[in-house]
């Protein structure tokens, strides 16, 4: 039985902590009253400030999410920057 509940018992472990993940995602930002055009206005004004210091940075690339936390929640903001042709290997 060992064999068979690593094979099948590992998806839905990871299915139930993915599908927790979503709904504690989706309380937060119900917490906050986000919705998606107020995330999509905050990716684009995080570009325009951004854009001041760092080269390039396409707003349809910025991913923003609030992450519950134990004792606080945290807004978090994946900006990837992309590489001039100097800057490259």
């Amino acid at each position: 039985m060992g064999f068979f509940d690593s094979l099948f018992g590992g998806k839905r472990e990871r299915s139930a902590q993915m599908a927790k993940e979503r709904l504690a995602t989706v309380l937060v930002d119900d917490r906050y009253k986000l919705t998606p055009e107020m995330k999509e206005q905050m990716k684009l004004d995080i570009a325009e400030v951004l854009a001041r210091y760092l080269p390039s940075i396409d707003p349809e690339q910025i991913e923003v999410a609030i992450l519950r936390g134990e004792a606080s929640d945290h807004l978090k903001a994946d900006i990837p920057l992309r590489r001039g042709q100097s800057d490259t290997p």
